[in-house]
């Protein structure tokens, strides 16, 4: 079950600007350790998290806020049930792609951004209240920027590997151990209940904020706060992920993949996948290509290599297309700078939009 941080010393991201000069090399091993840890169990308190890792508790809540100070590694949450998932591939006009870039990171819906190579040079993740929110967005915003002149949809229809799954295996099976929770039954998937949505959008901006601070923003009481954040996360219904800059741990490429599949393999794939270590997304599409693979190299080189595998493994798999990450903007509501780094944050709103349609 997920800890009460209330006296942790935590300190958020939020839409203040973080100095883009933090040094990338202050990310090192021991660091990687914690993030390690902080993905395995998000909202474990700092004596548990300092006990797997061997250091205090105070050095641990020390050096964790010192990351996220510097952009360096945060903590995001989620309801997948609020949402209906898109990936969006826009071709646009060179001499436009700043100022495009610039308003679709502002755009809470979207909540990551990447420019990549290819002729769909911008890929937009969208997180919408519905298929009819989806079209609404599209066509009535997207559409109407200068300077886009193609839009491709892919609508997420499964999850088999994403962002909150993937780990750089930094910890020891004893240490993940300590970390991780006895197992219990999970609670009954329900229907959201008022005040969901309210504590999701406070716990995004920092998923280890404290039951007392989560209980004013909501209008909850810390009892209410404390059993529903354990009751949604048991189910599902709640997901907790530590991110942090990958550039400045090593992993310096991204590597987009579509393929086409035959539906009855996608189980199989997403099951292999799931250990694979490279693999960073795996999702099922509606869409020409019905698989979207990324995953996270060390080297370009690495990318021959795993598609060189994912061939071998799945013979009926075809690779349709392939592209390189030059630079993400925005991922799960953090803008980063240049250097992959937090700088700011654009909290989620799928509901406005809901809210918007209906007054027209």
């Amino acid at each position: 079950m997920p800890e009460d941080t209330a006296d942790s010393p935590d300190t958020a991201i939020d839409e203040s600007v973080v100095p883009e000069s933090a040094a990338l090399a202050a990310f090192d091993e021991r660091d990687l350790d914690l993030v390690n840890a902080l993905q395995i169990n998000p909202r474990a308190s700092w004596t548990r998290i300092g006990a797997s890792l061997g250091i205090d508790a105070t050095t641990a809540a020390r050096r964790w806020q010192q990351l996220t100070g510097a952009g360096l590694a945060w903590i995001t949450a989620y309801a997948p049930e609020f949402a209906t998932i898109a990936y969006l591939r826009l071709r646009c006009r060179a001499e436009h792609l700043t100022e495009i870039c610039d308003r679709v990171i502002a755009m809470p819906c979207v909540f990551s951004v990447d420019r990549l190579t290819g002729s769909f040079g911008l890929q937009l993740s969208v997180a919408v209240d519905s298929l009819a929110g989806l079209d609404d967005f599209v066509a009535r915003e997207l559409s109407a920027l200068p300077g886009v002149e193609e839009i491709r949809t892919a609508v997420n229809v499964h999850v088999y590997v994403e962002g909150s799954h993937w780990r750089p295996q930094a910890l020891d099976p004893g240490q993940r151990t300590l970390l991780t929770d006895p197992s219990t039954p999970a609670p009954a998937r329900s229907r959201p209940l008022p005040g969901d949505a309210a504590l999701v959008l406070a716990l995004s901006v920092d998923g280890r904020r404290s039951i007392a601070d989560l209980a004013r923003d909501t209008g909850l009481t810390e009892t209410t706060v404390r059993r529903r954040i354990s009751e949604m996360t048991r189910s599902g219904r709640l997901v907790l992920r530590c991110d942090f800059a990958e550039q400045a741990a090593g992993w310096t490429v991204t590597a987009n993949y579509w393929a086409q599949l035959p539906a009855a393999g996608l189980d199989e794939l997403g099951a292999a996948l799931a250990s694979w270590p490279e693999i960073r997304l795996c999702v099922a599409t509606a869409d020409d290509s019905n698989v979207m693979l990324i995953g996270w190299l060390r080297s370009a080189r690495e990318g021959v290599l795993l598609e060189a595998r994912l061939q071998r493994a799945f013979p009926e798999l075809r690779i349709t297309e392939r592209q390189l990450n030059l630079r993400t903007l925005k991922r799960m509501g953090r803008i980063l700078g240049p250097r992959g780094l937090a700088v700011g944050y654009v909290p989620f709103n799928v509901w406005g939009r809901r809210l918007e349609r209906a007054a027209r």
